[in-house]
């Protein structure tokens, strides 16, 4: 079966690249891993959130932040022909694994066109605000699922051709290279192949995969549990595909966002954050970090890290609920289905969580002990800390009532990798030599934009930014003739 356009991938990156490829008039194929109830990957499962104003605008630090987050160890000396025009880069930075200035200042400038697009299909957007002490954000009414709901109605109205428990496995080439098409494997076809004259490779990371998480992210990938079912179909091929014919890889490919979530809880993203005003513990009883290190979006890259190379990768979050339940938007600290156990000693809690009590008891009495004085302003870095214990708490140190004690198990959950592909402003993939590969695009997870931190209320933005640039110009360089 041959098409003008392949996208691998239904989650919002691969959907709006589908959509953007046929509104251009081209005939477009879908490949999707997962049955159409379950289609549309972690976009399916996430409540969305968009670091936009209300006017669908970005956020006054949104290139500065995504800056930021770039690989900074890129020689100087090479680093100053990003100043030039994109043409006159050397192949050595155009291939370079950073997230560079041309690619930021297309994602910003694309936010509004696409923001509009996205609304037109008939999202609905309204005010959000995910995190305690955070800028506003806004998110669809509905979250992911209306995304994933709506565009998928609007690609079949579009004549998309949809192939659902289909696999891509490998990237058809022509004699010069050229990217087009794939072999796939179907649950009722077996192996097939499909040709195009070009693919999208939008089907997410490798969070679904153990093998590649225990390559790239350390011997301890096994404790790491995908936030939502979304992510277990993120198995990696997309990359290994496109770096197996010579693509240049961007992103930290030992690093991930991750979450903590209550490993008792079946719930998509059953998030507990409650670790920023009350303290971890590990099965030792003992404290591991400094829980108020930072503003919570800020944590989310170390706490789960710190998790997984806890004893059996778990910890437990241990809060005083008086001095806390009436901080504003405390609900959205946590989003598990299941209650806080419940102690009325501190040794009645280590036989609940089955921790050395002589050691959680001293871990606490301790931690009691340091709190210094201060006033507790929980949307912003307060510097009520403690003093004369490590490690030490910086921010938001309150006294834990040791008669009536909550606490949480929770364990690391990867929200998505960090390690992707190197692509232009028009996201096409380059390869090592910094030339783009004809024919192939990547959009979403798949793509390497990430070092060190993430920047929160980006990914759902990015998939649908860089989705429809991979759709709209494969779709107009066939129409061109140049594929």
């Amino acid at each position: 079966m041959n098409y003008d356009v392949i996208i691998v991938g239904c989650g919002i990156a691969g959907l709006a690249a589908a959509c953007s490829a046929a509104e251009e008039g081209v005939k477009v194929g879908l490949v999707e891993r997962a049955t159409k109830e379950e289609s549309g990957g972690n976009t399916r499962y996430t409540q969305a959130f968009l670091r936009i104003k209300s006017n669908g605008e970005v956020r006054d630090d949104f290139e500065d932040q995504l800056a930021g987050a770039s690989n900074p160890t890129i020689d100087p000396a090479l680093l100053q022909h990003s100043m030039k025009p994109y043409e006159e880069w050397p192949p050595l930075l155009k291939a370079y694994a950073f997230t560079d200035s041309m690619l930021i200042k297309a994602f910003a400038d694309g936010v509004p066109e696409s923001i509009a697009w996205l609304c037109k299909q008939g999202i609905t957007l309204t005010p959000s605000w995910p995190w305690l002490g955070e800028p506003q954000r806004m998110a669809p009414s509905g979250g992911g699922l209306a995304i994933i709901e709506i565009l998928t109605q609007r690609a079949e109205e579009l004549g998309v051709h949809f192939h659902y428990e289909t696999v891509a496995r490998s990237l058809v080439q022509n004699q010069k290279g050229d990217v087009r098409g794939l072999r796939a494997w179907c649950k009722y076809n077996g192996v097939e192949e499909l040709g195009s004259k070009a693919v999208v490779l939008a089907c997410g990371g490798f969070e679904g995969n153990l093998e590649m998480s225990t390559k790239y992210l350390g011997l301890n990938a096994h404790f790491l549990r995908p936030v939502c079912r979304g992510g277990m179909y993120n198995k990696g091929e997309g990359i290994e595909m496109a770096l197996k014919i010579g693509a240049a890889p961007a992103g930290q490919y030992d690093n991930f966002l991750g979450e903590p979530i209550d490993p008792r809880s079946g719930k998509a993203e059953a998030s507990v954050m409650y670790y920023i005003f009350g303290i971890l513990v590990n099965k030792l009883g003992k404290r591991f970090m400094d829980e108020g290190s930072e503003m919570l979006e800020w944590t989310l890259g170390d706490i789960p890290r710190a998790i997984i190379n806890q004893p059996g990768g778990i910890a437990y979050i241990i809060y005083d609920l008086k001095k806390v339940e009436n901080v504003p938007l405390w609900e959205k600290l946590g989003n598990s289905d299941k209650q806080p156990i419940r102690a009325g000693s501190i040794g009645e809690l280590a036989s609940k969580i089955e921790v050395n009590p002589a050691e959680l008891e001293r871990t606490i009495k301790s931690f009691n002990s340091s709190v210094q004085d201060g006033k507790f302003e929980p949307l912003k870095l307060d510097g009520k800390c403690t003093k004369g214990i490590e490690p030490p708490k910086s921010n938001w140190a309150l006294l834990i009532d040791e008669n009536d004690l909550y606490c949480y198990p929770i364990v690391a959950s990867n929200v998505f990798t960090f390690g992707g592909l190197k692509v232009t402003s028009n996201s096409e993939v380059v390869n090592l030599d910094g030339s783009p590969i004809p024919g192939l695009y990547a959009a979403g997870e798949t793509v390497g934009m990430f070092y060190e931190k993430y920047i929160g209320s980006i990914s759902v933005l990015r998939g649908l930014v860089f989705g429809r640039m991979a759709g709209k110009h494969s779709a107009t360089q066939i129409a061109s003739g140049r594929l």
